[in-house]
Protein backbone atom coordinates (compact mmCIF):
# COMPACT_ATOMS: atom_id res chain seq x y z
CA UNK A 1 0.00 0.00 0.00
CA UNK A 2 1.25 3.78 -0.80
CA UNK A 3 2.94 4.92 2.74
CA UNK A 4 0.53 6.95 5.10
CA UNK A 5 0.05 7.02 8.68
CA UNK A 6 -2.71 4.93 10.10
CA UNK A 7 -5.30 7.67 10.57
CA UNK A 8 -4.39 9.09 7.30
CA UNK A 9 -5.18 5.53 5.40
CA UNK A 10 -8.45 5.29 7.61
CA UNK A 11 -9.94 8.49 5.84
CA UNK A 12 -8.26 8.36 2.30
CA UNK A 13 -8.10 4.43 1.74
CA UNK A 14 -5.44 1.96 1.13
CA UNK A 15 -4.50 3.58 -2.12
CA UNK A 16 -5.80 7.21 -1.78
CA UNK A 17 -9.16 5.61 -3.65
CA UNK A 18 -10.90 8.25 -1.84
CA UNK A 19 -9.08 11.29 -2.81
CA UNK A 20 -10.88 13.40 -5.71
CA UNK A 21 -7.95 16.20 -6.14
CA UNK A 22 -5.53 15.26 -8.89
CA UNK A 23 -3.24 17.70 -7.15
CA UNK A 24 -3.46 15.70 -3.40
CA UNK A 25 -2.98 12.18 -5.63
CA UNK A 26 0.01 13.32 -7.76
CA UNK A 27 1.52 15.32 -5.00
CA UNK A 28 1.04 13.53 -1.75
CA UNK A 29 -0.25 9.98 -2.50
CA UNK A 30 2.39 8.97 -5.49
CA UNK A 31 3.68 5.05 -5.38
CA UNK A 32 7.09 5.14 -3.98
CA UNK A 33 9.77 2.91 -6.52
CA UNK A 34 11.11 1.31 -2.83
CA UNK A 35 8.56 0.65 -0.24
CA UNK A 36 8.19 -2.60 1.75
CA UNK A 37 9.74 -4.66 -0.62
CA UNK A 38 13.47 -5.33 -1.09
CA UNK A 39 12.98 -4.88 -5.33
CA UNK A 40 12.24 -1.74 -6.96
CA UNK A 41 9.16 -1.40 -8.83
CA UNK A 42 9.98 0.17 -11.68
CA UNK A 43 6.67 0.92 -13.03
CA UNK A 44 5.63 3.07 -9.76
CA UNK A 45 6.02 6.75 -11.61
CA UNK A 46 3.68 5.38 -14.30
CA UNK A 47 1.10 3.97 -12.68
CA UNK A 48 0.78 7.10 -10.52
CA UNK A 49 0.31 9.04 -13.79
CA UNK A 50 -2.03 7.10 -15.17
CA UNK A 51 -4.17 6.67 -12.08
CA UNK A 52 -4.77 10.47 -13.04
CA UNK A 53 -5.46 10.94 -16.36
CA UNK A 54 -8.27 9.82 -19.18
CA UNK A 55 -8.68 6.68 -19.53
CA UNK A 56 -6.18 5.58 -16.71
CA UNK A 57 -7.99 2.89 -15.69
CA UNK A 58 -7.98 0.32 -18.88
CA UNK A 59 -4.39 1.28 -19.54
CA UNK A 60 -3.47 -0.04 -15.79
CA UNK A 61 -6.39 -2.90 -16.52
CA UNK A 62 -3.88 -3.99 -19.48
CA UNK A 63 -0.81 -4.07 -17.40
CA UNK A 64 -2.43 -5.90 -14.95
CA UNK A 65 -3.57 -8.70 -17.15
CA UNK A 66 -0.18 -8.61 -18.67
CA UNK A 67 1.44 -9.23 -15.40
CA UNK A 68 -1.37 -12.00 -14.49
CA UNK A 69 -0.51 -13.92 -18.02
CA UNK A 70 3.18 -13.53 -17.38
CA UNK A 71 3.11 -14.87 -13.61
CA UNK A 72 0.80 -17.70 -15.04
CA UNK A 73 3.36 -18.50 -17.82
CA UNK A 74 6.35 -19.09 -15.42
CA UNK A 75 4.47 -20.95 -13.11
CA UNK A 76 3.93 -23.52 -16.49
CA UNK A 77 7.44 -23.23 -17.11
CA UNK A 78 8.41 -24.17 -13.50
CA UNK A 79 6.52 -27.41 -13.22
CA UNK A 80 7.65 -28.61 -16.79
CA UNK A 81 11.16 -27.59 -15.44
CA UNK A 82 13.64 -30.57 -14.21
CA UNK A 83 16.62 -28.04 -13.46
CA UNK A 84 15.61 -27.38 -9.67
CA UNK A 85 17.78 -23.87 -10.06
CA UNK A 86 16.08 -22.95 -12.70
CA UNK A 87 12.04 -24.09 -11.32
CA UNK A 88 12.72 -21.63 -8.43
CA UNK A 89 13.98 -18.62 -10.60
CA UNK A 90 11.09 -18.82 -12.87
CA UNK A 91 8.57 -19.11 -9.59
CA UNK A 92 10.39 -16.59 -7.92
CA UNK A 93 9.50 -14.15 -11.26
CA UNK A 94 6.07 -15.46 -11.33
CA UNK A 95 5.90 -14.57 -7.45
CA UNK A 96 6.83 -10.83 -8.43
CA UNK A 97 4.66 -10.80 -11.37
CA UNK A 98 1.90 -11.67 -9.01
CA UNK A 99 3.04 -8.85 -6.35
CA UNK A 100 2.89 -6.07 -8.91
CA UNK A 101 -0.41 -7.45 -10.22
CA UNK A 102 -1.75 -7.05 -7.24
CA UNK A 103 -0.56 -3.53 -6.84
CA UNK A 104 -1.74 -2.39 -10.50
CA UNK A 105 -5.21 -3.59 -9.46
CA UNK A 106 -5.34 -1.35 -6.57
CA UNK A 107 -3.90 1.51 -8.68
CA UNK A 108 -6.85 0.62 -10.73
CA UNK A 109 -9.41 0.21 -8.33
CA UNK A 110 -8.38 4.20 -7.40
CA UNK A 111 -8.01 5.31 -10.87
CA UNK A 112 -11.58 4.42 -12.03
CA UNK A 113 -12.85 5.71 -8.67
CA UNK A 114 -11.30 9.11 -9.81
CA UNK A 115 -12.64 8.46 -13.14
CA UNK A 116 -16.21 8.11 -11.99
CA UNK A 117 -16.09 11.10 -9.65
CA UNK A 118 -15.41 13.36 -12.86
CA UNK A 119 -18.23 12.07 -14.46
CA UNK A 120 -20.44 11.85 -11.56
CA UNK A 121 -23.23 14.44 -11.41
CA UNK A 122 -23.12 14.88 -8.06
CA UNK A 123 -19.35 15.11 -7.62
CA UNK A 124 -16.36 16.44 -9.37
CA UNK A 125 -18.08 17.20 -12.68
CA UNK A 126 -20.16 20.38 -11.15
CA UNK A 127 -17.12 21.43 -9.79
CA UNK A 128 -14.86 21.83 -13.12
CA UNK A 129 -17.65 23.01 -14.95
CA UNK A 130 -18.03 25.60 -12.36
CA UNK A 131 -14.12 26.29 -12.48
CA UNK A 132 -14.39 26.41 -15.86
CA UNK A 133 -17.25 29.43 -15.75
CA UNK A 134 -15.86 31.34 -12.30
CA UNK A 135 -12.49 31.83 -14.49
CA UNK A 136 -14.32 33.50 -17.24
CA UNK A 137 -16.31 35.81 -15.01
CA UNK A 138 -13.62 36.38 -13.08
CA UNK A 139 -11.88 37.88 -16.66
CA UNK A 140 -14.54 39.56 -17.15
CA UNK A 141 -14.76 40.92 -13.50
CA UNK A 142 -11.49 42.43 -13.65
CA UNK A 143 -11.87 44.29 -16.82
CA UNK A 144 -14.85 46.18 -15.07
CA UNK A 145 -12.71 46.22 -11.92
CA UNK A 146 -9.59 47.45 -12.75
CA UNK A 147 -11.00 49.65 -16.75
CA UNK A 148 -8.35 50.31 -18.92
CA UNK A 149 -5.18 48.95 -16.48
CA UNK A 150 -5.94 45.26 -17.17
CA UNK A 151 -5.50 42.98 -20.38
CA UNK A 152 -7.30 40.02 -20.89
CA UNK A 153 -7.74 37.32 -23.79
CA UNK A 154 -8.54 33.57 -24.44
CA UNK A 155 -6.53 31.08 -25.90
CA UNK A 156 -6.87 27.48 -27.12
CA UNK A 157 -4.14 24.79 -26.72
CA UNK A 158 -3.34 23.83 -30.62
CA UNK A 159 -0.56 21.15 -29.11
CA UNK A 160 -0.48 19.21 -25.99
CA UNK A 161 0.29 21.62 -22.87
CA UNK A 162 3.58 20.51 -20.32
CA UNK A 163 3.91 22.34 -17.18
CA UNK A 164 6.19 22.10 -14.35
CA UNK A 165 7.80 18.64 -15.77
CA UNK A 166 10.65 18.70 -13.42
CA UNK A 167 9.04 20.80 -10.22
CA UNK A 168 6.67 17.32 -9.25
CA UNK A 169 7.70 14.27 -7.05
CA UNK A 170 7.63 11.72 -9.74
CA UNK A 171 10.94 12.94 -11.45
CA UNK A 172 10.70 14.47 -15.14
CA UNK A 173 6.39 13.97 -15.01
CA UNK A 174 5.76 17.13 -13.02
CA UNK A 175 2.35 19.10 -13.63
CA UNK A 176 1.17 22.14 -11.95
CA UNK A 177 -2.29 21.66 -10.40
CA UNK A 178 -4.79 24.01 -8.40
CA UNK A 179 -4.41 22.97 -4.68
CA UNK A 180 -8.68 23.49 -4.75
CA UNK A 181 -9.74 21.49 -7.64
CA UNK A 182 -7.18 19.43 -8.94
CA UNK A 183 -7.12 21.39 -12.47
CA UNK A 184 -4.03 22.08 -14.52
CA UNK A 185 -3.02 25.70 -14.74
CA UNK A 186 0.13 27.83 -16.10
CA UNK A 187 1.42 29.83 -13.36
CA UNK A 188 2.03 33.77 -13.61
CA UNK A 189 5.60 33.10 -12.76
CA UNK A 190 5.72 30.91 -16.35
CA UNK A 191 3.37 33.76 -18.04
CA UNK A 192 5.61 36.49 -17.13
CA UNK A 193 8.98 34.43 -18.14
CA UNK A 194 7.86 33.92 -22.14
CA UNK A 195 6.66 36.93 -22.58
CA UNK A 196 9.58 38.54 -21.23
CA UNK A 197 11.22 36.37 -23.27
CA UNK A 198 9.55 37.66 -26.34
CA UNK A 199 10.35 41.03 -25.57
CA UNK A 200 13.57 40.75 -25.39
CA UNK A 201 13.97 39.16 -28.61
CA UNK A 202 12.08 41.45 -30.47
CA UNK A 203 13.74 43.84 -28.76
CA UNK A 204 17.14 42.50 -30.01
CA UNK A 205 16.03 42.38 -33.65
CA UNK A 206 14.09 46.08 -33.54
CA UNK A 207 16.25 49.12 -34.52
CA UNK A 208 17.35 52.72 -33.97
CA UNK A 209 14.35 54.56 -31.76
CA UNK A 210 11.87 51.56 -32.10
CA UNK A 211 14.34 49.12 -30.25
CA UNK A 212 14.77 52.16 -27.72
CA UNK A 213 11.03 52.53 -27.26
CA UNK A 214 10.66 48.79 -26.68
CA UNK A 215 13.05 48.37 -25.14
CA UNK A 216 11.71 51.34 -22.45
CA UNK A 217 8.67 49.42 -22.33
CA UNK A 218 9.94 46.09 -21.00
CA UNK A 219 11.66 47.60 -18.50
CA UNK A 220 8.95 49.32 -17.12
CA UNK A 221 6.45 46.36 -17.51
CA UNK A 222 9.31 43.26 -15.70
CA UNK A 223 11.06 45.17 -13.86
CA UNK A 224 15.13 44.87 -13.64
CA UNK A 225 18.13 44.72 -11.55
CA UNK A 226 21.80 46.12 -11.87
CA UNK A 227 23.10 42.81 -13.38
CA UNK A 228 19.88 43.60 -16.67
CA UNK A 229 21.39 46.39 -17.92
CA UNK A 230 24.93 45.75 -17.47
CA UNK A 231 27.46 43.55 -19.52
CA UNK A 232 25.78 40.72 -20.39
CA UNK A 233 22.64 41.15 -18.34
CA UNK A 234 19.12 40.78 -20.08
CA UNK A 235 18.38 44.08 -21.26
CA UNK A 236 21.84 45.27 -21.85
CA UNK A 237 21.88 41.84 -24.51
CA UNK A 238 18.17 43.14 -26.10
CA UNK A 239 19.44 47.32 -26.67
CA UNK A 240 22.80 47.63 -25.73
CA UNK A 241 24.16 47.96 -22.41
CA UNK A 242 24.36 52.22 -23.40
CA UNK A 243 20.64 52.25 -24.55
CA UNK A 244 19.76 50.17 -21.39
CA UNK A 245 21.66 52.42 -19.20
CA UNK A 246 19.96 55.33 -20.76
CA UNK A 247 16.24 53.81 -19.78
CA UNK A 248 17.20 53.67 -16.46
CA UNK A 249 18.35 56.68 -15.47
CA UNK A 250 15.28 57.71 -17.60
CA UNK A 251 13.12 55.24 -15.29
CA UNK A 252 15.49 56.62 -11.91
CA UNK A 253 17.92 53.92 -10.89
CA UNK A 254 19.53 50.62 -11.91
CA UNK A 255 17.14 48.67 -9.93
CA UNK A 256 13.00 49.07 -10.25
CA UNK A 257 10.11 47.01 -9.96
CA UNK A 258 8.05 45.68 -12.58
CA UNK A 259 4.73 47.49 -12.94
CA UNK A 260 2.87 44.67 -14.32
CA UNK A 261 1.59 41.88 -12.85
CA UNK A 262 0.85 38.58 -15.07
CA UNK A 263 -1.75 36.55 -13.31
CA UNK A 264 -1.79 32.44 -13.69
CA UNK A 265 -3.80 31.20 -16.43
CA UNK A 266 -6.33 28.81 -15.25
CA UNK A 267 -8.79 26.83 -17.83
CA UNK A 268 -11.82 28.40 -18.81
CA UNK A 269 -13.39 24.86 -20.81
CA UNK A 270 -13.03 21.86 -18.92
CA UNK A 271 -9.30 20.23 -19.31
CA UNK A 272 -8.13 16.71 -20.20
CA UNK A 273 -5.01 15.67 -19.13
CA UNK A 274 -3.47 12.64 -21.22
CA UNK A 275 -0.62 10.49 -20.71
CA UNK A 276 2.43 11.36 -22.97
CA UNK A 277 5.74 9.57 -23.18
CA UNK A 278 9.47 10.41 -24.29
CA UNK A 279 11.54 7.39 -25.78
CA UNK A 280 14.95 7.77 -25.90
CA UNK A 281 16.49 5.05 -27.93
CA UNK A 282 20.03 5.16 -26.81
CA UNK A 283 20.23 5.73 -22.81
CA UNK A 284 23.85 4.33 -22.19
CA UNK A 285 25.13 6.79 -25.16
CA UNK A 286 22.98 9.68 -23.42
CA UNK A 287 24.25 8.67 -20.13
CA UNK A 288 28.11 8.86 -21.08
CA UNK A 289 28.40 4.98 -20.60
CA UNK A 290 29.13 4.72 -24.54
CA UNK A 291 30.70 6.42 -27.47
CA UNK A 292 28.85 6.19 -29.85
CA UNK A 293 25.19 5.32 -30.26
CA UNK A 294 24.04 2.28 -31.75
CA UNK A 295 21.12 0.27 -32.86
CA UNK A 296 21.65 -2.70 -29.83
CA UNK A 297 20.39 -0.31 -26.68
CA UNK A 298 17.07 -0.90 -25.06
CA UNK A 299 14.85 2.17 -25.29
CA UNK A 300 13.83 2.97 -22.09
CA UNK A 301 10.51 5.21 -22.42
CA UNK A 302 9.25 7.95 -19.83
CA UNK A 303 6.07 8.89 -19.39
CA UNK A 304 4.59 12.20 -18.43
CA UNK A 305 1.35 13.66 -17.35
CA UNK A 306 0.32 16.82 -20.52
CA UNK A 307 -3.06 18.64 -21.17
CA UNK A 308 -4.86 17.47 -23.93
CA UNK A 309 -4.93 19.85 -27.19
CA UNK A 310 -8.19 21.60 -27.11
CA UNK A 311 -8.42 22.95 -23.82
CA UNK A 312 -8.98 27.11 -23.26
CA UNK A 313 -7.30 29.17 -20.53
CA UNK A 314 -7.92 32.77 -19.73
CA UNK A 315 -4.66 35.60 -19.42
CA UNK A 316 -4.39 38.71 -18.11
CA UNK A 317 -2.15 40.89 -17.54
CA UNK A 318 -2.39 43.66 -14.61
CA UNK A 319 -0.94 47.44 -14.16
CA UNK A 320 -0.78 47.82 -10.03
CA UNK A 321 1.07 50.63 -10.45
CA UNK A 322 1.95 53.49 -12.71
CA UNK A 323 5.48 55.89 -12.56
CA UNK A 324 4.32 59.37 -13.01
CA UNK A 325 7.51 60.41 -14.90
CA UNK A 326 7.45 57.22 -17.24
CA UNK A 327 7.24 59.21 -20.81
CA UNK A 328 4.37 56.78 -21.82
CA UNK A 329 0.80 55.77 -21.03
CA UNK A 330 -0.94 53.16 -19.73
CA UNK A 331 -2.80 52.07 -22.71
CA UNK A 332 0.74 51.95 -24.12
CA UNK A 333 2.38 49.54 -21.59
CA UNK A 334 -0.46 47.12 -21.58
CA UNK A 335 -0.99 47.19 -25.59
CA UNK A 336 2.24 46.23 -25.54
CA UNK A 337 2.35 43.84 -23.04
CA UNK A 338 -0.78 41.87 -24.34
CA UNK A 339 1.25 41.67 -27.84
CA UNK A 340 4.40 40.26 -26.67
CA UNK A 341 1.93 37.48 -24.54
CA UNK A 342 -0.01 36.37 -27.29
CA UNK A 343 2.89 36.35 -29.93
CA UNK A 344 4.55 34.03 -26.82
CA UNK A 345 1.80 31.89 -26.68
CA UNK A 346 0.95 31.23 -30.72
CA UNK A 347 4.52 31.53 -32.07
CA UNK A 348 7.28 30.35 -29.21
CA UNK A 349 4.43 28.40 -26.85
CA UNK A 350 4.25 27.52 -22.88
CA UNK A 351 6.01 25.11 -20.73
CA UNK A 352 8.51 22.30 -21.43
CA UNK A 353 9.15 20.70 -25.43
CA UNK A 354 7.73 23.37 -27.41
CA UNK A 355 10.60 22.94 -29.66
CA UNK A 356 8.90 20.06 -30.63
CA UNK A 357 5.61 21.23 -30.79
CA UNK A 358 4.02 21.55 -27.70
CA UNK A 359 2.53 24.33 -26.12
CA UNK A 360 1.00 26.69 -28.33
CA UNK A 361 -1.83 28.17 -28.41
CA UNK A 362 -4.58 29.46 -30.88
CA UNK A 363 -5.99 33.09 -30.12
CA UNK A 364 -9.70 32.63 -28.88
CA UNK A 365 -11.86 30.39 -27.17
CA UNK A 366 -12.85 26.92 -29.36
CA UNK A 367 -15.85 25.43 -27.96
CA UNK A 368 -15.33 20.83 -28.48
CA UNK A 369 -17.32 18.79 -30.34
CA UNK A 370 -20.36 17.58 -29.11
CA UNK A 371 -19.65 13.92 -27.29
CA UNK A 372 -21.62 11.79 -25.15
CA UNK A 373 -18.18 11.92 -22.27
CA UNK A 374 -18.25 15.39 -21.49
CA UNK A 375 -14.63 15.11 -20.40
CA UNK A 376 -13.30 12.53 -22.99
CA UNK A 377 -10.70 14.59 -25.76
CA UNK A 378 -13.27 15.60 -27.97
CA UNK A 379 -11.56 16.99 -31.91
CA UNK A 380 -11.94 20.94 -32.10
CA UNK A 381 -14.41 21.45 -34.17
CA UNK A 382 -16.05 25.42 -33.92
CA UNK A 383 -15.17 28.31 -32.06
CA UNK A 384 -17.61 29.79 -29.57
CA UNK A 385 -19.71 33.11 -30.27
CA UNK A 386 -17.49 36.00 -30.47
CA UNK A 387 -14.41 34.09 -31.15
CA UNK A 388 -12.10 34.49 -34.22
CA UNK A 389 -13.66 32.05 -37.19
CA UNK A 390 -10.54 32.19 -39.18
CA UNK A 391 -6.69 32.79 -38.91
CA UNK A 392 -6.38 36.44 -38.86
CA UNK A 393 -4.07 36.41 -41.70
CA UNK A 394 -2.00 34.08 -44.21
CA UNK A 395 0.97 33.51 -41.53
CA UNK A 396 -1.65 32.65 -38.73
CA UNK A 397 -3.02 30.05 -41.51
CA UNK A 398 0.56 28.71 -42.39
CA UNK A 399 1.82 28.84 -38.43
CA UNK A 400 -1.23 26.79 -37.77
CA UNK A 401 -0.84 24.55 -40.98
CA UNK A 402 3.13 23.43 -40.45
CA UNK A 403 3.73 24.20 -36.74
CA UNK A 404 4.87 20.87 -35.26
CA UNK A 405 5.40 19.44 -38.56
CA UNK A 406 8.91 20.32 -40.04
CA UNK A 407 10.92 18.75 -37.40
CA UNK A 408 11.69 16.56 -40.13
CA UNK A 409 12.07 17.11 -43.36
CA UNK A 410 9.48 15.01 -44.97
CA UNK A 411 6.72 18.24 -45.68
CA UNK A 412 9.94 20.82 -46.95
CA UNK A 413 8.75 19.75 -50.49
CA UNK A 414 5.22 21.32 -49.75
CA UNK A 415 5.41 23.99 -47.27
CA UNK A 416 8.68 25.78 -48.31
CA UNK A 417 6.97 27.09 -50.99
CA UNK A 418 4.04 28.47 -48.92
CA UNK A 419 6.16 29.54 -46.49
CA UNK A 420 7.87 31.52 -49.65
CA UNK A 421 4.56 33.36 -50.91
CA UNK A 422 4.22 35.25 -48.16
CA UNK A 423 4.66 38.84 -49.12
CA UNK A 424 6.09 40.79 -45.95
CA UNK A 425 9.36 40.00 -44.46
CA UNK A 426 7.74 40.64 -41.36
CA UNK A 427 5.74 37.77 -41.66
CA UNK A 428 7.86 35.38 -43.29
CA UNK A 429 10.03 35.64 -40.02
CA UNK A 430 7.27 34.99 -37.71
CA UNK A 431 6.34 31.99 -39.32
CA UNK A 432 9.79 30.86 -39.58
CA UNK A 433 10.70 31.08 -35.81
CA UNK A 434 7.40 29.26 -35.37
CA UNK A 435 7.33 26.35 -37.21
CA UNK A 436 11.14 25.77 -37.52
CA UNK A 437 12.08 24.23 -34.44
CA UNK A 438 14.30 25.94 -32.44
CA UNK A 439 16.86 23.17 -31.96
CA UNK A 440 17.48 23.11 -35.97
CA UNK A 441 18.21 26.82 -35.85
CA UNK A 442 20.50 26.54 -33.53
CA UNK A 443 22.25 23.63 -35.75
CA UNK A 444 22.77 26.54 -38.70
CA UNK A 445 25.25 24.90 -40.29
CA UNK A 446 25.69 24.11 -44.20
CA UNK A 447 26.40 20.36 -43.34
CA UNK A 448 23.90 19.56 -40.79
CA UNK A 449 21.34 17.16 -42.82
CA UNK A 450 18.32 19.21 -41.55
CA UNK A 451 19.80 22.07 -43.55
CA UNK A 452 20.97 20.87 -46.24
CA UNK A 453 17.67 19.57 -47.08
CA UNK A 454 16.10 22.86 -46.54
CA UNK A 455 18.36 24.32 -49.54
CA UNK A 456 18.39 21.22 -52.13
CA UNK A 457 15.65 19.59 -54.33
CA UNK A 458 12.53 20.87 -56.17
CA UNK A 459 11.69 23.16 -52.78
CA UNK A 460 15.64 24.08 -52.70
CA UNK A 461 15.21 27.54 -53.75
CA UNK A 462 12.23 28.12 -52.14
CA UNK A 463 14.30 26.93 -48.88
CA UNK A 464 17.17 29.58 -50.06
CA UNK A 465 14.55 32.95 -50.42
CA UNK A 466 13.46 32.48 -47.15
CA UNK A 467 16.52 31.89 -45.65
CA UNK A 468 17.93 35.04 -47.39
CA UNK A 469 14.68 37.15 -46.53
CA UNK A 470 14.80 36.22 -42.44
CA UNK A 471 18.55 36.73 -42.54
CA UNK A 472 19.82 33.30 -41.39
CA UNK A 473 23.00 32.59 -42.25
CA UNK A 474 24.38 28.88 -42.63
CA UNK A 475 27.62 28.64 -41.10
Amino acid sequence: MIPNSPDVRQLVGDWAENVDNRGLLHEKFALPKVWGHPKKTDQASRWSILRIVHKGESLLAKDCNTLKDDARKRRRKADEESNPRKRDDQLERAEESERLADIVTSMAKSAKNFAEALQDQRRLKPLVEANSKRTTRFLADLAKSFAGHVATFEGTLGARLMVNLAGGVVENAGIALDRCFGLPFIPGSAVKGIARNQALWEIHEAKGDAQRRLLKLAMLLFGYGANDIKGKGDFAWAGSAESARAVAAEIGGTDFKGCACFLPAYPTTPPTLVVDMVNPHYPDYYGGRKERAEDNENPVPNYFPAVEAGSAFGFAVLLNRFPANAGVTASDLLAQAKQWLERAITCKGVGAKTAAGYGWFELGRRAPAVTTQPLADAAVTSRTAGATVAPSSPADALIAKWRGKLATTGNFPAALPEIAALAHDADLKRVFEAVIPEQERRRNRKNHPYWQSFTSGRHGDAGKKILARVGFKLT
